[in-house]
């Protein structure tokens, strides 16, 4: 039975992957991310037969964009970006909330588990969605080390 979801065969692949706004070089992500991360209203104007890339550059504006230059900014997206926001309360790992205040506190207090060993238990345990839940479409693991690198 065919996905009705599904148009994998007419996908554009000519881009390379550079934000209009921006200039940098960006990551391509799935359409599922897109898919659930976008806000209906914009949503309803997204291109599935584009490829789509993430804009990573913190003082850009754009989150999202495709191989014909669209755009989908900040104010787009159902969440905060944590490479674009600064919030104390904005996650780093989306699936299992770890935000920079509660990674913060680990590293000051140590009360807590270990972020990156909490999160592995879970990807383990096969509980993470990176590809619908955080808005770059993969892994936080890295974001997470990271932050906490930074914050000692």
């Amino acid at each position: 039975m065919e996905d009705c979801c599904s148009n994998v065969n007419e996908i554009r692949t000519e881009s390379d992957g550079i934000c209009p706004l921006c200039k940098n070089k960006g990551k391509k992500v799935q359409l599922i991310t897109l898919k659930s991360l976008l806000k209906p209203s914009v949503l309803e104007s997204l291109n599935a037969k584009e490829n789509h890339y993430f804009c990573s550059t913190k003082d850009c504006e754009v989150v999202y964009f495709d191989t014909s230059n669209k755009r989908y900014h900040v104010s787009d997206i159902k969440v905060a970006v944590y490479q674009k926001d600064g919030s104390a309360s904005t996650p780093i790992c989306y699936c299992f909330d770890w935000t920079k205040e509660k990674i913060k506190q680990y590293v000051e207090t140590g009360i807590t588990s270990h972020p990156v060993e909490h999160i592995r238990e879970n990807i383990k345990e096969n509980r993470c969605g990176c590809e619908v839940n955080n808005p770059q479409g993969s892994c936080c693991l890295g974001n997470v080390t990271k932050f906490i690198n930074q914050l000692t």
